[in-house]
């Protein structure tokens, strides 16, 4: 039987690579060329573009948030030393 209650322990800190950010996520985000005239149904159209661009965009600030939650979770994480 061991006994660990006193025995002295000693942490030891690891670098971990950090997650790399995809080059995608850092694009622009462009709404679509609006014509001079347009009619009507032309008009739902692109309004429905233009909220599918701004959905786009949200979903990389999504990513970018996630992958910086990631990024401190893993700063905080504390490996046990393997000796």
């Amino acid at each position: 039987m061991l006994l660990t209650g006193c025995a002295n322990t000693h942490k030891e800190y690891i670098q971990i690579p950090q997650v790399s950010i995809p080059d995608y996520l850092f694009n622009d985000c462009l709404p679509p060329i609006i014509p001079s005239e347009l009619t009507w149904g032309e008009s739902l159209l692109l309004n429905q573009t233009l909220l599918t661009v701004i959905e786009l965009c949200n979903l990389d600030k999504k990513a970018l948030k996630l992958i910086e939650q990631q990024r401190q979770t893993l700063s905080n994480i504390q490996l046990p030393n393997k000796k």
